[in-house]
């Protein structure tokens, strides 16, 4: 009884399930009205949790999440498949499989940022405020909703940037080492742990080259094995240099900037409050922003280019979006205080 008291009451543990319940019903709502065969990102995960690995070149590595909803779906597909809508045309129990495991991963983003927003000294109601922004965010629903792997990137993110604030050797180094199994796009975020980590720079460096041989040497044996050009992989990286032009003025264009503002949404009048009825306010905030989330936007603006799809990748950066939230929140807070008396 004691021990489960303990439970109900920690801090983290209380945060996550916030996260789920915020999260789980639009996310469920997404899942029954979404055809996942409009989108070939989720056929792709589908056909890897079904051992089929003859996929994208550029998305058939990432196995870790596909393969949680494949084990969750072998254990409880039975019962999965009697919630199935009648109008649900895709393998239902595999999809709500994919649901469970990525909720409970976007959970664990959520209760991440809420922590990496506590690092800078803000109160609890402006760090939910700041939380709220996340999990309320459009792009937050779709992850944890349909059969993708961004839901763990998010988590390698938050992860980084705060063992970066605690000083967390050893997150870093786990960090460095599972982190290109996520997501090749680990690429633009290692430099954050490789620059500003914790200890010697040529022992992290170390790290993350016995991590690149691993993950070399896994990618070959799964190409070999599957039977796929080895360099089609290489071949399908390298093509994303040539959306540079065509991406470069579409980032900056107006619609951009639009579906960029539009992934936080209404929460953005937070900060516009703070610093059009206070100037100094914006002297006051760039001076706590660190130098790891500064090279964050850069890694995300950079993968943006790349990949094409803006407003997706600009998501990634919402770690770094929520802390000056939150930091808004808490300036208004302490306004509306200083009124009453």
């Amino acid at each position: 009884m004691i021990r489960a008291k303990k439970i109900l009451t920690n801090e983290s543990w209380l945060v996550f399930m916030f996260c789920i319940a915020v999260v789980a019903g639009p996310a469920i709502g997404v899942l029954f009205q979404f055809d996942l065969t409009h989108f070939p990102d989720a056929k792709t995960y589908l056909g890897l949790a079904n051992f089929e690995f003859d996929q994208n070149p550029v998305r058939r590595y990432r196995l870790i999440v596909p393969m949680g909803a494949r084990v969750l779906n072998v254990l409880m597909g039975g019962v999965f498949k009697q919630l199935k809508p009648s109008y649900f045309t895709a393998d239902f129990s595999l999809a709500f499989a994919f649901f469970v495991v990525n909720t409970i991963l976007t959970a664990w983003f959520g209760l991440l940022t809420y922590k990496y927003i506590k690092t800078f000294s803000v109160g609890t109601i402006a760090a939910i405020v700041g939380l709220l922004s996340l999990l309320t965010c459009r792009y937050t629903i779709y992850t944890a909703a349909l059969p993708l792997v961004d839901s763990l990137f998010c988590v390698v993110i938050a992860a980084t940037l705060l063992s970066l604030r605690r000083s967390d050797i050893r997150m870093q180094i786990a960090l460095l080492l599972i982190g290109p199994f996520v997501k090749e796009s680990f690429i633009f975020v290692a430099p954050l742990i490789l620059l500003y980590g914790s200890g010697p720079k040529w022992k992290l460096f170390i790290w993350f080259f016995c991590s690149g041989l691993v993950v070399f040497s896994y990618r070959f044996g799964y190409d070999c094995l599957a039977h796929n050009p080895v360099s089609s992989s290489i071949t399908a990286d390298l093509h994303h240099l040539y959306n540079l032009r065509r991406t470069f003025f579409k980032v900056f264009s107006i619609h951009s900037v639009f579906l960029i503002i539009m992934i936080v949404g209404v929460w953005v009048a937070a900060p516009g409050a703070v610093f059009l009825s206070d100037k100094r306010a914006i002297k006051v905030f760039w001076q706590r922003i660190d130098q790891p989330m500064l090279a964050l936007l850069v890694s995300v603006l950079v993968q943006a280019l790349l990949s094409g799809s803006v407003e997706r990748m600009f998501y990634l950066a919402m770690p770094v979006i929520v802390v000056v939230i939150a930091m808004s929140a808490q300036a208004l807070l302490q306004r509306f205080a200083e009124s009453r008396q």
